[in-house]
């Protein structure tokens, strides 16, 4: 019986990757007129069946070729140790550089990555490194654009917090935030210190902002501003962080608090863009993607990005 469902397509065939299981890495790259490799690490919207963003760059991008390592339901750390298992310990990658080649590891960073957004960091952090060290490079792809009003997790002051995770997880991989707000603790853990700037080595060679892009919902309607205004006020967590300003310093933090919650709606993904959820792209919002992906891309991939709007 043909499935018709998107959720049911989903879950029939987002796990039939050649480098699917957690056993043994047994895949390899086989095309020897496709001299950059790449290697995709994500969670669910990389697992997307039905034409996902990196099938679709890697139509118009003739020089690549591309192995999907993307796997339903893992966060930062899970990335990290499917990257150290399938790539960096198979046998038949990291000995087989040939002259001429380049291989890189497309990374993407999705809502399992922004419960414990620093930690998430942290570890997004050390693929980029490890990936590095082992003589790849790395393009790093923020969260797309997630939620809707029936979403539980975006109600209220929650839609705020998850918010400001993605926006932090987002401002990490562009290098817009100091490492210490990036990992918090764990900025410690860095060779050069918590304090000390960001280094080649732990940055991505191309970073994307999917989160602000076409895929987000900017013309939603606000939510009401008086009503947040309120809930901060009666927020226990708030009251306490706010509790040793002045009064003037108080008021300008709940008017701005009280806007960015109100302005939640406004980075949702566009309904028409959506799957079976607020969560991941349909096969339009994956076009959206390498649309926005494609420019940025090294010459070396060898990209006709107009062809994606063919």
């Amino acid at each position: 019986m043909a499935i018709t469902s998107p959720l049911l397509l989903y879950a029939a065939l987002a796990t039939r990757s050649a480098g699917d299981s957690d056993g043994p890495p047994t895949w390899r790259f086989e095309a020897a007129d496709k001299p950059v490799k790449v290697v995709v690490i994500a969670g669910s919207v990389g697992a997307w069946p039905k034409q996902p963003y990196h099938e679709r760059l890697a139509d118009v991008c003739v020089n690549i070729e591309v192995e999907n390592l993307s796997k339903t339901g893992i966060g930062a750390f899970a990335m990290k140790q499917r990257f150290k298992q399938q790539v960096l310990d198979n046998p038949s990658i990291a000995p087989k550089k040939a002259a001429g080649e380049e291989y890189w590891v497309l990374l993407a960073a999705g809502v399992n990555n922004l419960y414990a957004p620093q930690a998430a960091n942290h570890h997004l952090k050390n693929i980029i490194v490890l990936a590095h060290m082992a003589g790849m490079k790395t393009v790093a792809l923020s969260p797309t654009p997630w939620g809707s009003a029936k979403d539980k997790r975006h109600a209220g002051l929650e839609g705020l917090r998850r918010r400001d995770a993605t926006h932090l997880v987002t401002d990490f991989l562009l290098g817009r935030l100091p490492a210490q707000a990036a990992l918090g603790d764990k900025a410690a853990q860095r060779p050069a210190g918590a304090a000390a700037p960001w280094t080649a080595l732990e940055q991505p060679d191309v970073a994307i902002d999917m989160f602000d892009s076409p895929l987000r919902d900017k013309a939603a309607a606000a939510r009401d501003i008086a009503t947040l205004r309120k809930a901060l006020l009666a927020n226990r967590a708030w009251r306490d962080a706010h509790a040793d300003e002045d009064d003037a310093t108080r008021t300008a933090a709940l008017e701005n608090d009280a806007k960015r919650a109100s302005e939640v709606p406004q980075w949702f993904m566009q309904p028409q863009l959506r799957a079976f959820d607020g969560v991941h792209p349909n096969a339009d919002g994956h076009r959206i993607m390498a649309t926005v992906a494609c420019p940025t891309l090294p010459a070396s991939w060898g990209c006709s990005c107009e062809a994606l709007n063919d």
